[in-house]
């Protein structure tokens, strides 16, 4: 299964170098998910009548897959336009893997692309990939790997590993950003959906997705690289036990004051209620608790499901990733106003992601409770 490292490794096994791609960057924004089931909003103060966000969908009804969609367009200091899309997000419920944000999961498939194609090109001799600002301007800084190190791993593995690890690593940081004030739409707070139940395992998802796909030769064309996104994403979700989107609903519902609020409004930060700061080297997912499942999901489910945990290595084969791949963050002015940034300094690599994490279960805790990062 794609899902699993040695499978991931297996794939890249036959890939040629002359066979990558070049992906072009990402520039468009999908719009997050927040989490829960027929959301309110507001504008400012002013609630906003007759109009909910219902969130949950099934399996089918995903449409199809583009690269680099979004209702809107980064021109790094061109402006925005928007866009047309025929992806189709939100939260699908599923008994192994808890909700999962497919908004995210294809987010971090593209970016785990283009950063695959980057780096595969890359790392022999090393180099800086810029990716773009979301919060301040974003890059990773590839140092040339040790030729001993390549010759016993191979090269195509090491792309692998060092292209899911800088993925995973490109979605803490977008967490980060948006819990300090980064929006894709200026004005309107992404806060709430920062560090959400579900965010972490469904970028982690999108991450590993990239190099089944990048492996089967099916990123030559824009074609069938979203096609096959699709298909991997349909099986994925099988294989987690995707429910119906009713079942959904009642699976929010059945969290509804204990993982967020159904009487608060988009973007009000206390709709999400507990928040998922789990970034280590094993991902878990966050099902509906037991004792508030509901009969139709424990019907759907086929009683209590095992939890399917996904595997978040920071190294393979005493490779550190971060040794030889550094994600670096050049913050803009609006984040480096708060107090960690202001500690840290004008440059933010990963490594200082579990300082800046820790500073932000802090600040939850404050504001929505001492169990705020607590499933149950």
């Amino acid at each position: 299964m794609v899902l699993a490292d040695r499978g991931v490794s297996q794939l890249m096994n036959d890939f040629q170098v002359e066979e990558i791609p070049q992906i072009p960057i990402r520039k468009r924004l999908r719009p997050c998910c927040a989490f829960g089931s027929d959301i309110q909003a507001k504008v400012g103060p002013i609630p906003v009548p007759f109009y909910r966000i219902p969130n949950l969908l099934g399996s089918d009804e995903l449409g199809k897959h583009s690269y680099d969609s979004g209702i809107l367009e980064a021109r790094y200091g061109e402006g925005r336009r928007v866009g047309a899309s025929e992806e189709r997000n939100g939260l699908v419920y599923t008994c192994r893997g808890g909700f999962i944000d497919t908004a995210h999961v294809r987010d971090y498939v593209d970016w785990t692309a283009f950063v695959a194609t980057r780096i595969a090109a890359t790392f022999e001799k090393g180099g800086t990939i810029e990716l773009g600002e979301e919060g301040g301007a974003k890059r990773l800084v590839v140092r040339p790997l040790d030729p001993d190190v390549i010759e016993r791993i191979g090269w195509r593995r090491l792309a692998a590993w060092l292209s899911r690890w800088s993925g995973f690593q490109l979605s803490v940081w977008h967490e980060i950003a948006t819990w300090y004030g980064w929006a894709a739409v200026p004005g309107f707070s992404e806060r709430a959906s920062s560090f959400s139940p579900e965010d972490l395992y469904s970028n982690l998802i999108g991450a590993k997705l990239t190099m089944a796909i990048i492996h089967r030769r099916a990123a030559r064309t824009e074609k069938l690289y979203n096609a096959s996104v699709a298909a991997w994403m349909e099986e994925v979700l099988e294989h987690l036990g995707a429910v119906p989107a009713s079942v959904g609903r009642d699976a929010a519902a059945a969290v509804d004051g204990l993982w967020w609020d159904s009487n608060a409004r988009v973007p009000d930060n206390r709709l999400v209620l507990r928040r998922n700061f789990d970034v280590g080297e094993r991902i878990e997912p966050w099902l509906v608790p037991d004792a508030l499942a509901p009969p139709s999901l424990r019907a759907a489910c086929g009683g209590t499901p095992a939890p399917l945990g996904l595997s978040n290595p920071s190294q393979r084969e005493e490779v550190d990733f971060g040794r030889w791949v550094t994600l670096e963050i050049e913050v803009g002015e609006e984040l480096a106003a708060h107090a960690p940034f202001a500690e840290i300094g004008p440059i933010v690599t990963h490594e200082e992601f579990p300082q800046l994490i820790e500073a932000i279960r802090s600040e939850a805790r404050d504001e929505l409770g001492p169990h705020v990062d607590r499933r149950d």
